[in-house]
């Protein structure tokens, strides 16, 4: 294990944690030169920091609908969290309100013992 570096850990996973650190890095002494910048209003760039992540966030929000491809996954996600629930609902308000107006059409129920009943 000597020819290992430090945490034992592969030279894959070394250069993707040097790689991070380095954008981390360079991130973050851009935000300090844009925040410690005491001309920033007079250039007239605001006081905010534009920060680049939120910006590519938003972006990606925005154009998620030209890159989406109809699968049997997104379908079915669809139909369990939209349409079956509405579908059950439909069913047992149907069945209730059938077998309410059965047993009165019937005379099962009085009419004192009616809801919604008209007086």
């Amino acid at each position: 294990m000597a020819g290992r570096s430090a945490y034992d850990i592969s030279p894959l996973q070394r250069e993707i944690l040097e790689h991070r650190h380095a954008r981390r890095t360079v991130l973050r002494q851009k935000y300090l030169e844009q925040t410690m910048n005491p001309y920033r209003h007079a250039l007239g760039t605001g006081g905010h920091v534009e920060d680049e992540a939120v910006n590519r966030f938003v972006a990606a929000r925005a154009t998620y609908t030209h890159f989406w491809k109809p699968k049997w996954n997104n379908f079915g996600f669809f139909m369990g969290s939209y349409i079956l629930p509405v579908m059950f609902l439909y069913y047992v308000i149907k069945k209730d309100r059938d077998e309410r107006e059965h047993e009165i059409r019937t005379g099962q129920v009085a009419y004192a013992a009616r809801r919604n009943k008209i007086i």
